[in-house]
């Protein structure tokens, strides 16, 4: 694409954006952006600043400079700052394994004959435990730790088989496209009737029944001393699921080992369990199991727009501080907030949803963007700015609507520790 439509020179490679701010009169954009030392823009903006707090700035920025625009579309996206080594653990500087986030993956680091501890339960997890238990990866153990059991849907197959969709599909596509246009059709019909039956409050019943029934097929893929382990705790859809076709099977492997213990320490090459997080279990004798590596799939912090951006708009007030102000980020169609003109956001609050493709609101949200900047570029306007009074009845429509569905049942990576959910819009 970026050869297709010659974008090459105009893409920034391992490059930051530290800081955006509102120039009034010029009614333009002033970006801070820092041009990183190679492979720097591999890493988590907090390993990035860890790194220049032990050393000296220019291991990791080579210079900063500062550069206009009369547009801004933030695409940084939701999961993107990996969460951090959980700080109520001790022991994290005497471990003398590596560790790592899925998102991190290190593949310097050889998995052959060691001792693997997976901590987290979420989708990460579930492709990462079966990808380790097979080849090209000969682990010695692998231990995952997980705090509650997630919903697992199988995962939908392809009409007549995987391996024949691969092998025909492009083809048959390629010269009878309508029937691509149909095949996307009915997964969105399906995912509507999903959240339209089961993740409306109202539809306990029907919920119930689809609880029932994926139980009864988790437990006939796992082993029977892990049932307890995995049974959810929250209603069908609360918290995100998981579309599974391996989890479970691997369950089964010899070397794997399954535990909702709390963790209460690492050590050298070892970490110490505690506790049971189950109220069914009331073991509380800790214990030490092996840990050559650890794999952190603890997920993101989902709920931080933004983070660590600095956007400074008006008068020079942070985003930030305006939701904060407001009790959490919100945005008109989760794309613009007032005060902060020619600014877009691609994939903002309350844009995400619990069923269907986030490519579809992406295509939307692109759609409506490029419909708000264009008498901008052609130098009909100068700028384009939201009204307070949208931004609040868009929020207040939104969070009326979710109070309606599953999703406001448990604690879930949706919403933020006040129970705020930006996340989701459906």
């Amino acid at each position: 694409m970026a050869g297709k439509y010659r974008l090459g020179s105009h893409i920034h490679l391992n490059t930051e954006v530290a800081e955006l701010r509102w120039v009034e009169a010029d009614a333009e954009w002033e970006a801070t952006l820092h041009h990183l030392v190679s492979g720097m823009g591999e890493l988590s903006a907090r390993d990035r600043q860890e790194r220049v707090a032990k050393s000296i700035s220019e291991s990791v920025i080579l210079k900063k400079v500062k550069i206009r625009a009369k547009i801004v579309v933030s695409c940084v996206g939701i999961v993107v700052q990996p969460n951090p080594w959980p700080a109520s653990i001790p022991g994290r500087e005497m471990f003398e394994g590596e560790v790592f986030h899925t998102s991190r993956w290190r593949e310097d680091v050889d998995l052959d004959g060691k001792d693997v501890v997976v901590i987290g339960a979420g989708a990460s997890a579930a492709q990462v435990v079966p990808a380790l238990l097979q080849e090209p990866y000969r682990v010695k153990s692998l231990t995952q730790i997980i705090r509650a059991a997630p919903w697992i849907m199988p995962r939908l197959q392809e009409p007549f088989g995987k391996e024949h969709f691969a092998k025909y599909a492009p083809t048959v596509l390629h010269y009878l496209p309508f029937i691509g246009w149909l095949y996307r059709i009915g997964i969105h019909v399906l995912v509507e009737l999903v959240f339209t039956m089961l993740l409306q409050k109202k539809h306990a019943k029907w919920r119930k029944g689809m609880e029932k029934a994926t139980l009864k097929e988790t437990y006939r893929i796992i082993p029977e001393k892990y049932h307890g382990i995995m049974t959810p705790d929250h209603p069908y859809g609360c918290k995100r699921r998981i579309f599974d076709s391996e989890w479970r099977a691997s369950m089964n492997e010899p070397n794997f080992t399954l535990a909702n213990r709390k963790i209460v320490s690492v050590g050298g090459t070892h970490m110490t369990l505690g506790a049971s997080y189950s109220a069914h279990d009331q073991d509380t004798i800790e214990t030490k199991i092996p840990a050559d590596v650890i794999i952190l799939a603890n997920g993101f912090e989902g709920t931080r727009w933004l983070h660590p951006l600095t956007v400074l708009g008006r008068n020079g007030i942070s985003i930030h501080d305006v939701w904060k102000q407001r009790g959490g980020p919100q945005a008109y169609l989760g794309t613009a907030v007032d005060g902060f003109p020619n600014f877009f956001i691609a994939v903002g609050p309350n844009t995400a949803n619990g069923t269907a493709s986030l490519i579809l609101t992406i295509e939307n949200i692109t759609s409506y963007i490029t419909n708000m900047i264009t008498p901008i570029l052609h130098g009909e306007i100068a700028a384009v700015e939201i009204k307070r009074e949208a931004v609040d009845k868009w929020t207040d429509e939104i969070q009326r609507g979710l109070r309606e569905t599953v999703f406001s049942g448990c604690v879930s990576w949706y919403m933020d520790e006040r129970g705020y959910n930006s996340t989701l819009y459906s």
